[in-house]
């Protein structure tokens, strides 16, 4: 049987439709041999090709760029297996900005009319229309033939040619059973069978449809058109037979792609890579004849789509469609034969070859790089690229050194294309080019460094290399190179990995500790990254093109880098240094650095025993456990369940442990395990590790697992505080549906002493799709490094304080005495680690830059009378993914994605010497994300391309200058340039294009061929002008190609995301359409002369005329004849202060002044002026708040005043306060008067608010009948549990609320504000409405509203007043977390905002902010009863204080001069503190002795008190009071009450960890909280109290007999309370 023909329905598509298959099966009983025939022998046919490849986005069909391949085939059959081809009248034409349907090819498959085109002359014409050689087995190809001296591109054409007739009907090389054709009827029914089939676009699996139409399909059918097809089909049969490949199943691919970073979970070479990227490809045949095996192909129809998402989002997509038809023209008789080929190549392969690859072998294949050859074969003379690339630099330096900028330059795309052209550069064209750059200006080398870097090519590698051994570039500039040298590296050859190791060796490179650091950790990042997992490997690297570079078990690093790196950390003595070698085994990540790791891990003695050590080398076993998770993972559960371990070491352990997808079990385990744990450290943070995950959302398989793990073992978690805890792991995430994801990272470890966290980390995690990345990681490395950072403050910041000896000698006896010692300290290790997406890669020695600060401040004032300049220069490619395609055509196509950044400072400082700075720079930040589909025409460089380029800019203004004028004044004035300055620009800008490679270095947005995909026919345009009231032509405009842009729009936006999403990936597009912003500068329309914008801050205290006055130091006091102004203030706050002030007899005030003053050209001020100020009386019953803004035009008349508007506000609160102890019978209530009024004067319009707030008996009652308090507490004044806390925070909320709002003249702006509010409430009252009467007729111009709260639900009855209208809502409930909008937004702040309601009478804003940013540390108190304490730790003990002092609190660090010494005296407990060179006794019974001097606080006047001051200044040190007739005494960390029997101190949160005394360590740990001064574990409170007791000046009572023998025997031999205990770890992990 012969098969003579195939045709191919044309199938027709829609704008948004996609192409109809038809499929009927063939039946044919004739012999499978006679199938060999499909062509008959000396028979010639002339088909029309035309083969279209059309670019643009998949749902914005109406523009694409587009290019035509239109030619007349000769195929002429010579025998059975033989065919010759020829192609004539070849023509390639193209148009970028094709407004009609290129989707559907016509009968004639015109072209001309479709579009204004541009053709392309064909060099080599003749050789393009030479004949090849197809030789074929039943259809199935076996090897061209096809001339030597043809060009690449040629073959790659004819490639394409014979792919297309390829059909393999029987099967030759089949997948699956093959079709049995004796097994069919003639009739017809469908069969489907699979065949291996080699084409341009490599060998894979293709699934062959056949069958037969019927009559009624035929005469439908797009090939009944043609004007052949009647005369050869007539009315024989037609077939249909329909190709699909499946790119999955694939035996040769010819893709070649580099992704950087190569962490996507799906693969860029088969059919799809997840939802971003889609091939498909289909031919179909539409044939006739008398029986299949006699058909006669009338018509081919095919189409291949590559359909991507831009940014791996759900957007619309990237579209490159490639459409092909073929129509049979004529079939007759070979007359004549074509020539034979004169020297014929034989081509096994129909694969398309890359034709930009330098190194082939003699079978056309690409073999690994050399080090010396330019990677990619370069389309122009390099001379020329040469002189470019220069040019190109020139052009960044002069727009990054220009104060303003006409128009927007795209300066990053100049240096991504410069990094994309090198790697056409051998090492001695780099070279070449290096000695002409080296001789430019600083920027112009810089960034020359940073594009070679980016380059990647083993050249770019060689040449840094070879500039840093010859120390050509040194110091920042080589780090910064070298530091993203390895995660450039495109084709890590096993030579080029020799090399980097040699670098690393190099003297340069070993001299210099910051470049060595930095290079080992690139070495290793690279040598995991290519070495480690071939299954990485192939992600990032051309693997399947080039082959594996090597394998864990290279020599490279096996007898190289790992010998060379352990060498380094056994002799190596630093703790940072050590650090930082363990980051590079962490780094490196194969499982032989298990063994070297695991003494460090254990803590091996004397050798290996630091902390931050260890933690280290647990950490950098973060690759290895996903590697052999069955070694790792018991390893880490042993350490992280030794109770006796460091916490530190636990917490790494834990948290390694969990996030790394441990089996169930572990989870289990150490959940429960939170109810048993004593380091309530390690019990918390597992707590909130276990927690954070239950509430992040799935966006990976692998959170997907973690969440599951943690939500099975958050009920057996023990629960905890709700406040923000002061140990956390804290885990936030962002996912919206588009795909986008944000995950960040927060540990944070502490030591019981240490103010700081030792060890802090900030790990952002980066999901597109399918595409994730650690964006950014940073390791704080922080031990022992207080007192580093306490002298670079009292260097700047403060002055020396001259002590008077004999009272710190007091102190120090007191130290010695009880032996007082302070936790042993760890070795210091200060070290900063950040990395930007692997390519910023730095280490920072802490310790050093501490030292450097004060050097480096002296250094700043030698340049007081001559500019400093400044030059900061910095680009990187963080992420890029180029991946390389054949088309059916036989035209390479590329997609390639970017995300570069930018950053560049330029120009100088100069000071003026009396602490004014003047600025003149020039700075920019720009982040660039790019996504483009590229068709190239490779025999002249021309192309078609479609993209989207998203941009963000930022730039700030350039003239700037900075004052500071004391007290507390700073000035930034702004001189307004000449030139049109955008400070900040965004656009979205699709696009297609046709151009050609001569414009290689003009970027695409500057090329006048661009076309912006335009889908509607006018634009939303705006125009926000923000500083025309100040004579500043600044403007907010965008320019949207979209149907709206309003309020609605933005808000829909805006709720997708959360705080953390927006700010790190808000810059992605959420849909495609074009779309620009800019917030720019208008020289045109300015009438400033300079814009300056100020801020001043005070604060003022005024003591009453009943005060008494100590001098720090002094016994002797005065008594104040009249109020006094403690704090003096500029003249600009007096008349505010005095209003402040007026009704207050001793308090404190807080005031702020801030504004905009702009000079006019014409010499007047456009002032806009805020003045704020808060006052507080010192007794805390009342407060007083004045507001007033105003903006008015002065001139040069003095006094002269213009008003254009102002605002006044004033608040006048009143409350009374709840008892210190216990509760308050009495009903607590808080007055407020408010007024805004408006006018020049404040005079024309206002609006008054009478507020009360309320707690009425009924809560005061529930609150004090708390059974639990009473349960746990017989002592009526010792409410220190978490139940009385609880207790006593209800007896002091209020729950009943009225306000009454009334308005005068108000204006029409202020009412339209107003009815917004009431449209808003009635909004959230809603669901919660029982009654809503309108029409009424109320009291005019007032509103009320009533609130009462239920203090043991939380709901609200409301009921809101209005003119018109009364609302009443019963059960009012606030929003929870996981329904409001801020809530999701930041949780933080939806946590902070619950401060605000309910209002409480004995906490403030300020004081519950702290609580919870202290996790309730700030709250935490030390309570000393007549025979209890209660320690700052909750713990409870029985001591009986006797007349003998005992100190309760001192810094056993001895570093702040503080101590409370406490005795039993006659009338009471009477406190001793030592306050640095003050003494001070406060004795219940009535008197208070300062220095000696002394004072009966009983006899004060009413609100009478005793104030402590610095010696020359009015500074307040401490105050004494009395409060419900007893003494209180507060400092500036501590306060102290004295209740008769008993003593109440407040927390120093600085000495966090550092007190010892009867109160206890404060380090929020019960675990060890009974030990001695010289840090001895006793079993029991009294003994630790007993140990604190000091010997009297005079005789005083002994402690119990008992208690000294047990306490002497317990510390005759010292059990520390710092000794910790390692876990055993096997060395064998088998």
């Amino acid at each position: 049987m012969q098969l003579n023909r195939f045709i191919i329905v044309c199938l027709l598509r829609g704008l948004n439709s996609r192409p109809l298959v038809i499929l009927i099966k063939i039946r044919d009983q004739r012999s499978t041999t006679e199938l060999r025939r499909r062509w008959e022998p000396g028979t010639q046919y002339v088909y029309k090709y035309v083969g279209r490849s059309i670019a643009g986005i998949y749902k914005f069909k109406l523009q694409n760029a587009i290019i035509e391949l239109r030619s007349r085939v000769i195929v002429q059959s010579i025998d059975e297996n033989t065919l010759i081809v020829k192609l004539t009248e070849t023509a390639i034409q193209r148009e970028g900005n094709c407004l009609a349907d290129g989707y559907t090819i016509g009968k004639d498959g015109d072209f001309e009319n479709l579009i204004d085109n541009e053709k392309d002359i064909i060099p080599n014409s003749d050789m393009l229309a030479a004949p090849f050689i197809i030789s074929h087995n039943k259809g199935s190809i076996t090897e061209l033939k096809i001339d030597t001296d043809e060009p690449l591109w040629i073959v790659n054409i004819k490639k394409s040619i014979a792919s297309q007739w390829q059909l393999d009907l029987t099967g030759v090389r089949h997948d699956g059973p093959p079709p049995n054709w004796q097994s069919i009827t003639k009739d017809g029914e469908s069969t489907t069978f699979s065949v291996f089939e080699d084409s341009i676009k490599g060998d894979c699996v293709t699934m062959i449809d056949v069958d037969r139409l019927t009559r009624s399909q035929v005469l439908n059918s797009d090939a009944f058109q043609l004007g052949l097809f009647d005369a050869v089909c007539k009315y024989m049969p037609v077939y249909h037979i329909a190709k699909t490949r499946d790119y999955n199943r694939c035996k040769s691919n010819p893709i070649w792609f580099s992704a950087n970073p190569g962490s996507h979970d799906c693969d860029l070479d088969k059919g799809n890579c997840g939802s971003f990227m889609h091939r498909t490809a289909m031919v179909k045949y539409v044939a006739c004849g008398e029986s299949i095996s006699k058909l006669i192909v009338v018509n081919i129809y095919g189409f291949s789509d590559l359909m991507v998402q831009p940014f791996a989002t759900k957007t619309e997509e990237l579209l490159n469609s490639v459409i092909t038809s073929w129509s049979l023209e004529k079939k007759e008789s070979v007359t004549s034969f074509f020539k034979s080929l004169t020297s014929p190549k034989k081509h096994t392969s129909l694969s398309y070859v890359f034709d930009d690859f330098q190194q082939l072998n003699h079978d056309g294949i690409p073999v690994q790089p050399n080090l010396v050859d330019a990677y990619i074969k370069s389309s122009m003379a390099v001379p020329i690229l040469h002189k470019n690339i220069v040019d190109a630099l020139r052009v960044v330096e002069r727009n990054l050194k220009e104060t303003g900028a006409v128009e927007i330059k795209d300066i990053i795309e100049r240096l991504a294309i410069i990094g994309r052209i090198l790697p056409m550069f051998s090492l001695d064209e780099l070279k070449s080019l290096w000695q002409e750059i080296k001789t430019l200006d600083y920027m112009i080398v810089t960034f020359f460094i940073d594009c070679v870097v980016q380059s990647g090519s083993n050249p770019a590698v060689m040449l840094i290399k070879e500039l840093v051994e010859t120390e050509q570039i040194t110091g920042p500039k080589a780090t910064w190179a070298l530091a993203a040298l390895g995660y450039f590296a495109k084709t890590p050859t096993r030579e080029l990995l020799h090399e980097l190791m040699n670098l690393l060796k190099s003297g340069p490179v070993q001299s210099n500790k910051t470049t060595m650091q930095t290079t080992m950790v690139t070495v290793a990042d690279l040598l995991n990254a290519v070495c480690g997992s071939p299954f990485k490997a192939a992600k990032r690297f051309p693997i399947s093109t080039f082959g594996q570079f090597c394998d864990r078990k290279d020599a490279v690093i096996i007898d190289e880098f790992l010998p060379w790196l352990t060498k380094e950390l056994e002799s190596s003595k630093n703790t940072v240094d050590r650090i930082v070698i363990l980051t590079a085994f962490g780094s490196l990540g194969v499982e032989e650095i298990v063994p070297v790791l695991l003494p460090i891990i254990r803590g091996t003695p004397n050798k290996f025993d630091d902390t931050a050590e260890r933690v280290r080398a647990i950490l950098s076993l973060h690759r290895v456990v996903f590697t052999i998770p069955e070694k790792i993972h018991p390893i880490l559960a042993n350490l992280a369940s030794s109770i006796t371990e460091r916490p530190e070491v636990r917490m790494a352990s834990l948290s390694l442990l969990l996030m790394s997808n441990a089996p169930q079990t572990y989870w289990k385990k150490f959940a429960g395990g939170t109810w048993f744990d004593p380091d309530h450290q390690v019990a918390t943070f597992t707590h909130n590790l276990i927690n954070s995950l239950t509430k992040i959302p799935p966006s990976s398989s692998l959170l997907k697992e973690l969440i599951k793990k943690a939500t099975i073992a958050w009920p057996m978690v023990k629960p905890a505080s709700i406040d923000q805890s002061y140990f956390f792991p804290d885990i936030r995430s962002c996912y919206l549906d588009e795909g986008i994801a944000v995950m960040i990272h927060n540990p944070t470890y502490r030591v019981s002493d240490e103010q700081w966290p030792v060890f802090m980390a900030s790990r952002y995690f980066y999901q597109l799709g399918p595409f994730s990345a650690e964006a950014l990681s940073v390791y704080l490395w922080n031990y022992n490094m207080s007192d580093i950072w306490q002298s670079v403050w009292d260097k700047i910041y403060l002055g020396s304080m001259t002590l008077k000896e004999d009272n710190i000698e007091k102190l120090k006896a007191i130290w010695d005495e009880l032996n007082a010692t302070h936790r042993p300290a760890d070795k210091r290790a200060g070290l900063l680690h950040f990395s930007l997406m692997g390519s910023l890669n730095r280490f920072i020695d802490l310790e050093k830059l501490g030292k450097s600060i004060p050097a480096l401040l002296a250094s700043i004032t030698k340049f007081e009378n001559k500019p400093y300049e400044v030059s900061v220069s910095k680009y990187r490619m963080l992420a890029e993914y180029n991946v390389r395609f054949p088309t059916e055509l036989g035209l390479p196509m590329r997609f390639l994605a970017t995300l570069p950044l930018l950053m560049s400072v330029q120009g100088n400082l100069k000071s003026d010497g009396k602490g004014g700075i003047k600025s003149c720079i020039n700075a920019e930040f720009s982040l660039k994300l790019s996504s483009e589909i590229r068709v190239d025409i490779p025999f002249n460089g021309k192309f078609i391309a479609t993209g989207v380029d998203v941009r963000v800019d930022f730039r700030p203004p350039s003239e700037l200058y900075f004052n500071y004028k004391s007290p507390g004044q700073i000035k930034m004035t702004w001189i307004p340039g000449k030139k049109l300055k955008s400070f900040f620009y965004y656009h979205v800008f699709p696009y297609t294009v046709t151009s050609d490679l001569t414009k290689t270095f003009t970027p695409i947005l500057e090329d006048h061929g661009t076309n912006n995909i335009v889908l509607i026919d006018k634009p939303v345009v705006h125009r926000l002008p923000i500083g025309d009231r100040y004579g500043v032509n600044i403007q907010l405009a965008e320019n949207v190609h979209m149907v709206n842009s309003d309020k609605m729009v933005w808000w829909q936006w805006f709720q997708k995301w959360n705080l953390n999403g927006l700010f790190n990936l808000g810059f992605v597009p959420l849909e495609l359409r074009g779309r620009h912003h800019a917030l720019f500068y208008d020289p045109s329309g300015t009438r400033a002369r300079s814009v300056t914008v100020y801020f001043q801050y005070q604060h003022a205290t005024k003591s009453s005329k009943n005060t008494r006055v100590y001098e720090s130091g002094s016994s002797e006091s005065r008594t104040a004849a009249e109020a006094d102004l403690v704090s003096p203030v500029v003249p600009e706050f007096c008349p505010f202060l005095g209003r402040l002030f007026k009704n207050l007899e001793c308090g404190s005030a807080h005031l702020l002044r801030t504004g905009i003053i702009t000079e006019q050209k014409n010499g007047t001020f456009i002032h806009f002026n805020l003045i704020a100020g808060v006052s507080k009386d010192a007794w805390n019953t009342k407060d007083f708040t004045d507001i007033q803004i105003e903006k008015y035009t002065s001139g040069n008349v003095p006094a002269s005043k213009k008003f254009d508007y102002s605002i006044c506000y004033t608040s006048n609160r009143t409350w009374n306060n709840p008892n210190a102890y216990g509760f308050s019978k009495n009903v607590l209530q808080l007055n407020d008067e408010k007024k805004i009024a408006f006018g020049e004067h404040c005079n024309q319009s206002e609006i008054r608010l009478t507020a009360k707030a309320y707690r009425d008996r009924e809560t005061a009652s529930a609150a004090s009948e708390n059974q639990q308090c009473f349960k746990d507490h017989t002592t009526p004044s010792l409410y220190v549990s978490p139940e009385c806390t609880e207790a006593q925070r209800m007896d002091q909320t209020y729950n009943n609320y009225e306000v009454v709002v009334e308005s005068k003249n108000l204006s029409d702006t202020a009412n339209y504000w107003i009815n917004t509010a009431r449209q808003w409430i009635n909004y959230k009252l809603y669901p919660f409405t029982v009654k809503h009467m309108q029409g009424q007729s109320n009291a005019p111009h007032r509103a009320t509203l009533t609130i009462k709260r239920d203090l043991h639900t939380g709901t609200n009855n409301i009921t809101f007043v209005r003119p018109t209208e009364t609302v009443l809502a019963v059960n009012v409930r606030p929003e929870d977390g996981t329904v409001n909008q801020w809530a999701r937004f930041s949780p933080l702040i939806f946590a902070y905002s619950k401060i605000f309601y309910p209002l409480n009478a004995g906490r403030n804003f300020l004081r519950e902010a702290s609580r919870l940013s202290s996790g309730g540390i700030s709250e935490a108190k030390c309570v000393i009863g007549h025979d209890q304490v209660h320690t700052y730790d909750d713990v409870v003990y029985n001591y009986t204080i006797n007349d003998c002092p005992h100190v309760l609190m001192t810094d056993c660090r001895k570093e702040s001069m503080i101590a409370v010494i406490v005795r039993e005296g006659d009338g009471g407990k009477i406190a001793t503190v030592i306050n640095g060179q003050d003494v001070i006794e406060l004795n219940p019974a009535g008197d208070v002795t300062v220095n000696g001097g002394k004072t009966g606080y009983t006899s004060l006047r009413d609100r009478g008190r005793i104030e402590i001051r610095s010696p020359g200044s009015k500074a307040i040190l401490a105050v004494i009071y009395k409060h419900d007739g007893h003494p209180v005494m507060e400092m500036k960390h501590l306060i102290i009450r004295i209740h008769s029997s008993e003593v109440e101190l407040s927390a120093p949160q600085h000495l966090r960890g550092r007190v010892c005394g009867l109160c206890g360590d404060f380090n929020q740990q019960t675990l060890g909280e009974f030990k001695t001064p010289d840090r001895c574990v006793v079993s029991t409170g009294e003994l630790m109290a007993a140990s604190f007791k000091m010997k009297a000046e005079r005789n005083c009572s002994p402690i119990n007999e008992e208690i000294s023998r047990r306490l002497k025997k317990e510390t005759e031999v010292c059990q520390s309370a710092d000794q910790f205990n390692h876990v055993h770890l096997l060395d064998d992990l088998k």
